[in-house]
């Protein structure tokens, strides 16, 4: 039986994050468990691309055999690149969302489901988890990697509209279920759990959501994520908003090294990095 899972990261807002998780949760996998990652980059701005690959190195790089544009637009699989040690990515297209039309309307449509049970014992052989980072719709494209997918983090951030944003991906997954199966039995394709964590929240309220240094919206939302992580097991938790996310951003390192830099390793980060590594795992084991 195979153990492979793949988890993508989607939900119909921008800026909330999705990028950062993928990129920090493969390598927390590569590095901690240990595990052979496969990624993909199915966002148009290639931001998960950009992080492996410097965009003045893409040209010489990333060929069209190595971007997902090759599920579309060719019989041919993409051929990932290998970027670490364990980690191989399939390259984003910025020009991915010119060939939406084309998937709505040929024989693309579901290719990503025959790409997986076409290369299902050499992917299962070859990785453990495959990691798609989406763009923020509900697109064709999207469909397609949803269609795949064992589980779907829905990310919200400290917003107003989030919690609503939580609802709406795990209903359209649902229909998505509905829609994407076979037309002799019946039987879905569609797997996908949907599981919600937060992100962006500030470490005093992250600590204590009753601290009186900590904003209010802040305050309200972890109040929030955690009488629903109460009710509902899909909750997982909540990434805090603290300095070394953003430093593993700009300087293109994931959070397991920058815990190992005597810059970024101080005591009061280490609270952070215990966190953020206790929810990485609840997304791999649930």
């Amino acid at each position: 039986m195979s153990n492979l899972q793949i988890i993508t990261a989607n939900i119909k807002k921008g800026g909330v994050g999705k990028t950062t998780i993928i990129y920090n949760l493969a390598y927390y996998l590569q590095k901690v468990k240990h595990q052979r990652v496969l990624l993909a980059d199915f966002d148009e701005s290639m931001n998960l691309t950009n992080r492996f690959i410097h965009p003045q190195k893409q040209a010489s790089s990333i060929k069209l055999e190595n971007q997902v544009t090759r599920f579309f637009s060719s019989e041919q699989a993409p051929v990932p690149l290998q970027v670490d040690e364990g980690i191989d990515l399939i390259a984003g297209d910025a020009k991915l969302s010119a060939w939406l039309k084309e998937i709505q309307e040929g024989k693309q449509r579901n290719y990503l489901l025959s790409w997986y049970y076409s290369n299902k014992e050499a992917l299962e052989e070859r990785y453990d988890y495959i990691l798609f980072d989406t763009h923020n719709d509900h697109s064709m494209i999207t469909d397609n990697v949803l269609a795949v997918s064992d589980k779907v983090l829905a990310i919200a951030d400290v917003d107003s509209d989030s919690m609503g944003k939580l609802i709406e991906e795990q209903n359209y997954v649902e229909a998505l279920k509905k829609i994407v199966a076979n037309p002799m039995t019946g039987e879905s394709f569609v797997s996908a759990r949907v599981l919600k964590i937060g992100n962006k929240v500030e470490a005093e309220a992250a600590k204590n959501p009753s601290c009186s240094k900590a904003t209010k919206d802040h305050r309200l939302f972890v109040q929030a994520v955690q009488t629903l992580m109460s009710e509902d097991e899909s909750f997982l938790g909540y990434f805090w908003q603290r300095g070394p996310f953003a430093k593993a951003k700009t300087e293109n390192q994931s959070l397991l090294h920058l815990k190992t830099d005597p810059r970024y390793n101080k005591k009061n980060n280490q609270l952070f990095y215990e966190s953020s590594e206790a929810l990485f795992e609840r997304i791999a084991q649930c």
